[in-house]
């Protein structure tokens, strides 16, 4: 049950998050037109590798694997992507 008292709060608190953002100063319309190519936001293959398994992306984990992601890429906290399956997969029952 922890799991989904877990996955509760944290959606609780994404919706703080995006109630603060809503009315930052940030999220305000620039008065300089945004150059695309400058914008793009670029993640490392680890970092894309590690938010497919945590989402069970079976497609796109194949893939990155295919191009030779690390099996061993972890994240902030040193969960690996077999950890972040574990704990997706537990955490949908």
């Amino acid at each position: 049950m922890a799991g989904v008292q877990d996955a509760k709060n944290a959606l609780k608190r994404r919706q703080e998050q995006l109630k603060r953002w809503d009315i930052s100063d940030t999220n305000k319309e620039s008065d300089r037109p945004r150059n695309l190519e400058e914008s793009r936001v670029k993640f490392n293959d680890g970092c894309v590798f590690l938010a497919a398994c945590s989402s069970c992306d079976t497609d796109e984990v194949e893939r990155l694997l295919s191009k030779g992601a690390d099996i061993n890429s972890t994240n902030v906290d040193g969960l690996t992507a077999l950890h972040q399956v574990c704990y997706a997969s537990n955490s949908k029952y």
